[in-house]
């Protein structure tokens, strides 16, 4: 039976690059850099980066979304015009949300919602085709 999630793993293209991005731009906590890979927390969330020889950014909405505190979601997004980083769609949904691309063209999203809040705000805007459980 599956209780949660154990990890995430992101391909990317540089490894030096993406620790970069991932420790300076994003603040996880660096817990391990090898020459082809790297361990951070993103909270209680073990994240890995994989260095691909191959590395192909897909075409598709998969992406990870990381919270951030609401006080903070102004100044990260100053951060992140600073620093030039590409938004690869506008929000479209409930909350603020900032969808980025890291230097490898992986999908994140930085938000501040929770999913009380999101649940909230679809049974009142999804419409009568959607099938609630909670």
């Amino acid at each position: 039976m599956i209780n949660g999630i154990n990890h995430i793993t992101i391909s990317v293209r540089n490894i030096d690059s993406a620790f970069l991005f991932y420790k300076d731009i994003l603040k996880l906590k660096p817990v391990m850099k090898s020459s082809r890979s790297a361990y951070f927390l993103a909270g209680k969330i073990w994240l890995a980066l994989d260095q691909q020889e191959k590395y192909i950014a897909s075409e598709n909405y998969s992406h990870i979304c990381f919270n951030i505190p609401k006080r903070q979601y102004k100044y990260f997004i100053t951060k992140i015009k600073k620093n030039r980083i590409t938004e690869w769609q506008k929000n479209k949904t409930e909350g603020d949300s900032i969808y980025i691309l890291d230097d490898s063209g992986n999908k994140l999203e930085i938000h501040f919602s929770t999913l009380k809040e999101r649940i909230k705000y679809g049974k009142k805007h999804f419409g009568n085709d959607v099938e609630w459980y909670m």
